[in-house]
């Protein structure tokens, strides 16, 4: 199999009463990035917060800055990206991508996209109430924004989808030439969002075999929102089934019950990785998987 690709969300919206050790500060993302990158993660993903309230900032333009240099100091090759939130046009959303691609102390080279939409709600069980009521939405015109920003800027990215429709999107584009093989899928499943399909090697199966063509270049990636029972038995599933793996507490603020750091969840993958005799990429060789076709 070809090496692992680990990827890390270092914060999410995540705040300290789900894990004390989740990075907000400039200076805790900084320094949780470079120990999780030198745990074995070649690609992080991270969120720009208000340093006082914790909140999420958009674009946060100025926050990425500071991040990315502070990390690129020490670390030149580790892959990095932030996120995107809602914006009132493609350019006010993807904006902050172009700055940061073009500024030599950043140098982003990848991103992601989220196509389709999507009703962001979570639900709970005991209570019999549902939460945080959102629709997370990516237009057929904000996409195309995104990839002609990405082709103009040489940022490489992947696809996030929670839905077999969205699927069925990223295949659309790739009919229309919008993009091109290979593409990397982040297969996301949760137990507690209201989308999507549970985390199961079955949902894994039918969101790629049974969704993508055969004749369709890819990879996918495991990604689980929020958490699961099955979470570790799912990354040891990828791991040795030649999907790649993402982890953190932004996603997970408790891996199989325990608070650990960033670097500790992405030590335990590469454990599983060594058990299983698969190597673990670095920031070039996943650089080098994503311009090329996968073998088989």
């Amino acid at each position: 199999m070809e090496e692992l690709v680990i990827e890390c969300a270092l914060n999410e919206q995540v705040d300290r009463s789900e894990n004390p050790r989740v990075p907000i500060r400039v200076d805790e993302i900084v320094a949780d990035a470079l120990a999780a990158a030198a745990a074995g993660a070649s690609i992080l993903h991270l969120h720009a917060r208000d340093e006082a309230s914790g909140d999420l900032l958009h674009p946060g333009t100025e926050v990425y800055r500071a991040i990315f240099r502070g990390i690129r100091r020490e670390n030149p090759d580790v892959i990095l990206y932030p996120t995107y939130g809602a914006s009132p046009t493609p350019e006010a959303r993807f904006g902050h991508l172009a700055a940061l691609a073009i500024d030599p102390e950043c140098r982003l080279d990848f991103a992601t996209i989220d196509p389709g939409a999507v009703n962001y709600a979570d639900y709970d069980p005991e209570a019999k109430t549902i939460g945080w009521d959102y629709v997370l939405s990516v237009t057929h015109a904000e996409a195309r924004h995104f990839f002609e920003l990405a082709k103009r800027h040489g940022i490489r990215f992947s696809f996030t989808v929670r839905e077999p429709g969205q699927i069925r999107h990223v295949l659309a584009y790739r009919d229309m030439g919008l993009v091109r093989d290979p593409l990397l899928f982040k297969i996301t499943l949760s137990e507690k969002h209201l989308w999507g399909l549970p985390p199961s090697v079955e949902s894994l199966r039918f969101m790629t075999q049974g969704v993508i063509p055969a004749d369709v270049a890819y990879r996918w990636m495991l990604f689980v929102e929020g958490g699961s029972g099955n979470f570790v038995q799912l990354c040891r599933f990828a791991v040795e089934n030649g999907g790649h793996v993402r982890l953190g507490i932004g996603d997970s603020p408790r891996y199989d019950g325990r608070l650990l750091s960033n670097a500790e969840q992405v030590g335990e993958v590469v454990a599983m990785a060594s058990a299983a005799g698969r190597a673990v990429a670095t920031p070039a060789r996943t650089r080098a998987l994503l311009d090329r076709r996968p073998e088989g």
